[in-house]
């Protein structure tokens, strides 16, 4: 989504998630070109949606309102088709202690945005590029006093298998499915090539996703070029398959044609049994 945003033309300085009220179809045409290229499943515009991360642009009154209308439009472009729209929520981007210092509370700021997606229409929850557990796992806490729905758990991790904390990834998995996560995951920072090879450490037991950005960035005259083609991103996900991945997607520097490639690339595979 972000990485569309940027190539028509959207300041990095905006706020993203407040395109879904100011201008919603420029949100709907991303949905549509994405559910055109073959995708199952969209994200909602809505990955900082939440109280800390919009205070930033004075907009911390409106976590609802901004929200409902991401999951709203996400479903209205879905409907009638065979697409699944999962409302997508990021870390609050502040650590522990600076919430307590500053006397925010955690498990509230996620139940805000988590209700409002749910209540616009959103049919599972995507926590994703996380890199903290304990954070994560308040998220989880508050998401589950909410409903016991699907709920997605996606952290970024560098290639050598542990988050920033130097928590192995593996025992991060077990905790979580402890918490009956359904499906944990990878997102960000790696390329394909980097995420097959992290997930296949994985143990059998785990319901895996994996969205890898389109390489590592380069900047160019302060833009941020990914050079991974969507033909290269496809044969990566025909081996994330191969290892049992059950949801393959795209991060940071994907656009359509990679979804494309991908889409026809494992279109007819069946997942390895883990």
């Amino acid at each position: 989504m972000g990485t569309l945003l940027l190539a028509e033309g959207i300041p990095l300085a905006r706020c993203f998630e407040e395109v879904c009220v100011t201008e919603p179809d420029r949100i709907k045409t991303i949905h549509q070109e994405y559910i055109g290229a073959g995708a199952r499943v969209i994200e909602t515009n809505s990955f900082g949606g939440n109280a800390v991360r919009l205070e930033r642009f004075g907009l911390e009154g409106r976590v609802g309102e901004i929200n409902r209308a991401a999951a709203q439009i996400a479903l209205k472009t879905a409907r009638g088709k065979d697409v699944y729209v999962a409302g997508s929520v990021g870390p609050l981007g502040i650590s522990g202690d600076e919430a307590a210092t500053r006397g925010i509370n955690r498990e509230d700021c996620f139940r805000e945005q988590v209700t409002a997606l749910l209540e616009g229409g959103a049919q599972m929850i995507f926590f994703e590029t996380f890199s903290d557990f304990e954070e994560m796992e308040i998220a989880l806490r508050a998401r589950k006093e909410i409903e016991e729905g699907l709920t997605i758990c996606s952290f970024a991790c560098g290639p050598e298998g542990q988050i920033s904390s130097g928590m192995p990834l593996v025992d991060i998995f077990k905790k979580l499915r402890n918490l009956n996560a359904q499906i944990v995951g990878v997102n960000c920072i790696n390329n394909p090539d980097g995420t097959a090879q992290l997930l296949q450490r994985m143990p059998a037991e785990f319901l895996l996703s994996a969205y890898p950005n389109a390489g590592y960035p380069e900047d160019q005259e302060g833009r941020l070029v990914y050079h991974t083609e969507p033909e290269d991103f496809a044969q990566s996900a025909r081996e994330m398959v191969a290892e049992g991945v059950r949801l393959v997607g795209g991060g940071c520097g994907t656009n359509p044609k990679h979804i494309a490639a991908i889409a026809a690339a494992i279109g007819n595979l069946t997942a390895r049994s883990r």
